[in-house]
């Protein structure tokens, strides 16, 4: 049976508060959790639902029923877990990714997996930017959060942080530069804004607007946010 202490622990780390509080969060899921204990982060407790071929020295087994409920899935999975926050690594490289206000837990943790995807590293949120650790979030980056590292600040702090390094700024805009025309910086730091608003006006005021421009005769009226995250990576990768 699990403790008290750690059943007070979880309905804790639902919480933003006591998520960034603690330094702890929640990851549900055998390959997000397996993920995540490769990468060496620091595991703080491992639930393992009966009858589940998942082992683990530090787990505890627990009654399915018992399982179920602490899960925060639909479909609870097999493994419930809590880590520590990944300690920060600041390796900025030649890219990063500003998400500007992003409120959508899945469309972040799909953000933060096409980073790992195409090698970039750090990731910086404006406030209002949905949480990192959200276990949504975490569900969706697949594991990814281990590698990418998340960070929140405002914008001026976030600019000039960038710009004191030499980072040039490309904002994703419906009103911006064809995308295939335009020079790609050296240093560049991809500005992404929200899924109802788009970027900001201080990111259209301090950045070079891009677009990805539509084929054919398509009326659509926009992209979703992660899916445009990785059409630019993905033009930026091919060296233009």
């Amino acid at each position: 049976m699990l403790s008290r202490t750690t059943e007070k622990l979880l309905r804790k780390l639902t919480t933003r508060k006591y998520r960034w509080q603690l330094k702890m969060f929640i990851a549900e899921g055998r390959k997000v959790v397996q993920e995540l204990l490769d990468e060496g982060l620091h595991l703080e407790h491992l639930i393992i639902k009966e009858g589940s071929s998942f082992v683990h020295n530090s787990g505890m087994v627990i009654p399915v029923k018992e399982f179920e409920k602490l899960s925060q899935l639909d479909t609870a999975d097999e493994v419930i877990a809590i880590f520590r926050f990944p300690e920060v690594k600041r390796e900025l490289g030649n890219r990063v990714v500003i998400l500007d206000k992003i409120n959508d837990p899945g469309n972040l943790g799909t953000i933060i997996r096409t980073c790992d995807w195409f090698g970039i590293t750090q990731i910086f949120c404006t406030t209002g930017t949905v949480d990192a650790y959200n276990s949504k979030t975490v569900q969706s980056t697949m594991g990814s959060a281990g590698r990418v590292n998340v960070s929140y600040a405002s914008e001026v702090e976030i600019l000039e942080e960038l710009k004191a390094q030499d980072f040039s700024f490309w904002c994703a805009d419906m009103e911006g530069e064809n995308l295939n025309e335009a020079e790609v910086p050296q240093k560049m730091a991809l500005v992404m804004g929200s899924e109802s608003h788009g970027p900001s006006d201080f990111w259209r005021k301090n950045s070079q607007r891009v677009t990805i421009p539509r084929k054919g005769k398509s009326k659509t009226e926009s992209l979703n946010v992660a899916i445009a995250t990785a059409i630019i990576l993905g033009n930026i990768s091919l060296g233009r």
